[in-house]
C-alpha cells in the first residue's frame, strides 16, 4: 500500500516537474491532442481567469457580475483557439508543420515550423486574422438578425460596457444568448484590430511587417529593423495606457516590449557565437605552402594518387560550413513560432 501511494505521489511530482520546468513557456497543462496538434494552457492564463471571475464578483457592480465575466472568457478563449488554428492550417497548407498551440494571458501562441521563405512565413501569419476576418460579418449578421441595435455591432472598442448598456436588461435567456453572441464579435473584433494595427512582438503584424522587409532586405536585416518598431511601439502603448489609464494597454505594452528585448539580445548573442565562417582549406592546398618538417615524403609511386585524392582538410572544413548553417536556421526557425 505505501509503495502504491509513494508510486502515485511520485507521478504528480512527475507531472508538476514537467509543468514548472525551467522554461516559463512550457509552464503549461494539456487539454486535448487534435488533428496532430497538442493545445495546452498556460498556467498564468488559469490565474488569469480565476482572478478575472474573482474580481467580477466582488467588484460591487451587478452589470458586469461573474456571469458575464465567464461569457466574456469563454468567447475570448474560443476565438483565441480559432485564430491559431488558423496559423496552423495556413503553415500546413504551404507544406511546413504546426504541432502545438499555446494558450496564455497575450493571447496564442501556435508553433508553426513553415519553409523559411518569406512568402511561406507571410501566408502562414496571415491565417490568423484571416479567420477573424472571415467571422467578423458572421457576428455582426447574427446580431443584426437577433434584434440588437446598431451600437452593439458598431461601438468603440475601448468602451465596450456603452455597447452592453444598449442590449435590453438581463431578464430572460434570449438577452443571455445575445450577449454570448456580443461577447464573441466583441473578442472577434479585439483579436482582428490589436494583431493587425499593433506591429509589436508577439503580435501577428509585427511577423507580416518582418516577412515584408524579409522581401526586400533580407532575414537579419528584417528581424532586427522589425524588433527595433515593436520596442518603439512597446514604449508608445506604456504611455497611453499611463495617460489614459488603460491598465491593460499597459500590460501589454510591457509584455510586448519584453518579448521584444529578449529576442533583440538572443540574436546579438547568437551572432556573437557564431562569429565570421572562415574557409582553411585552401591555405592547406596551396601548392606553395610549406610541409611540417617532420612530415613523410611520399612515395614517387603514390604521387599520383595522392593528388587525385581530396584533402582531408578540405573535408573537414567542408563539414564545418555545412554544420553551421543549420544552427542559424534552426534557431530561426524556432523563433518563428506565430502567436495571436
Amino acid at each position: 500500500m505505501s509503495r502504491g501511494g509513494d508510486r502515485g505521489w511520485g507521478g504528480v511530482g512527475s507531472a508538476l516537474a514537467r509543468a514548472f520546468s525551467d522554461d516559463p513557456m512550457s509552464w503549461a497543462l494539456p487539454l486535448y491532442r487534435a488533428w496532430g496538434i497538442q493545445v495546452r494552457v498556460h498556467i498564468l492564463f488559469v490565474l488569469y481567469i480565476i482572478v478575472m471571475l474573482f474580481y467580477s464578483a466582488f467588484s460591487g457592480s451587478s452589470q458586469f457580475g461573474p456571469a458575464f465575466m465567464a461569457i466574456a472568457l469563454a468567447s475570448l478563449f474560443s476565438l483565441v483557439l480559432l485564430h491559431e488554428y488558423g496559423h496552423c492550417i495556413a503553415c500546413r497548407r504551404v507544406g511546413g508543420e504546426a504541432t502545438d498551440i499555446l494558450l496564455w494571458p497575450l493571447g496564442g501562441l501556435a508553433s508553426c515550423l513553415p519553409p523559411d521563405t518569406w512568402r511561406a512565413n507571410l501566408i502562414t501569419v496571415l491565417g490568423g486574422p484571416a479567420v477573424n476576418a472571415l467571422l467578423l460579418p458572421v457576428f455582426a449578421g447574427a446580431l443584426a438578425l437577433s434584434g440588437a441595435p446598431l451600437g452593439a455591432i458598431l461601438f468603440n472598442p475601448f468602451n465596450p460596457g456603452a455597447a452592453v448598456a444598449t442590449l435590453a436588461m438581463p431578464s430572460s435567456l434570449a438577452f443571455w444568448l445575445i450577449y454570448a453572441l456580443w461577447s464573441l464579435h466583441y473578442a472577434n473584433i479585439i483579436l482582428l484590430g490589436f494583431n493587425l494595427l499593433v506591429p509589436m512582438y508577439p503580435m501577428d503584424s509585427a511577423r507580416i511587417v518582418h516577412a515584408l522587409l524579409w522581401a526586400r532586405r533580407g532575414k537579419s536585416s528584417a528581424t532586427s529593423v522589425t524588433l527595433t518598431i515593436g520596442l518603439i511601439v512597446a514604449g508608445v502603448l506604456i504611455l497611453f495606457g499611463m495617460v489614459t489609464r488603460e491598465t491593460l494597454l499597459m500590460g501589454i505594452g510591457f509584455l510586448g516590449g519584453v518579448v521584444c528585448f529578449v529576442e533583440r539580445r538572443r540574436m546579438t548573442a547568437l551572432d556573437d557565437l557564431a562569429g565570421p565562417a572562415i574557409d582553411l582549406s585552401a591555405a592547406f592546398e596551396h601548392p606553395d605552402h610549406p610541409a611540417p618538417h617532420n612530415a613523410p615524403k611520399d612515395h614517387p609511386t603514390d604521387a599520383k594518387s595522392a593528388s587525385s585524392r581530396p584533402s582531408a582538410n578540405a573535408r573537414t572544413s567542408s563539414t564545418v560550413s555545412s554544420q553551421r548553417s543549420p544552427t542559424r536556421g534552426s534557431t530561426a526557425s524556432h523563433a518563428r513560432n506565430s502567436e495571436s
